[in-house]
């Protein structure tokens, strides 16, 4: 059974693994609840992510975050599509694997930054 809009809504744990690392990563982690295809979420570090889902076809789920570092500490910050560190409001793009494992949710694929790659799972809790 195709999953829908509806589906999405909940709770997810959010994990991420950066493929570069260092002192600007992007790093998500935490729990987030979907509404409607909407999320907004402060992070542990004083992060800002809103972001948007839509099902685009079976077992995919378009993703838009955009992630505001301006809250966060002075010396946290985030990369542009360039690569490049900021405190500027970034928006990431990417296509999501959805499946169900074990009768939850599970959403997961790679964003692209930059020269940095970040694997993205949230499961549905």
């Amino acid at each position: 059974m195709p999953i829908t809009l509806e589906d999405l809504d909940g709770s997810y744990q959010v994990s991420s693994e950066t493929s570069l690392g260092g002192p600007f990563i992007v790093n998500g982690d935490g729990v987030t609840v979907i509404k409607n295809g909407l999320t907004y979420r402060k992070d542990d570090r004083g992060c800002i992510w809103e972001s948007a889902f839509s099902v685009i076809g079976e077992g995919q789920v378009r993703i838009e975050s955009t992630v505001d570092p301006s809250h966060a500490g002075k010396d946290m910050f985030i990369l542009d599509a360039q690569g490049n560190p900021t405190k500027g409001t970034v928006t990431y793009k990417s296509v999501l694997e959805a499946r169900v494992v074990e009768g939850k949710i599970v959403l997961s694929g790679v964003i692209s930054h930059g020269q940095e790659s970040t694997r993205l799972t949230m499961k549905k809790v």
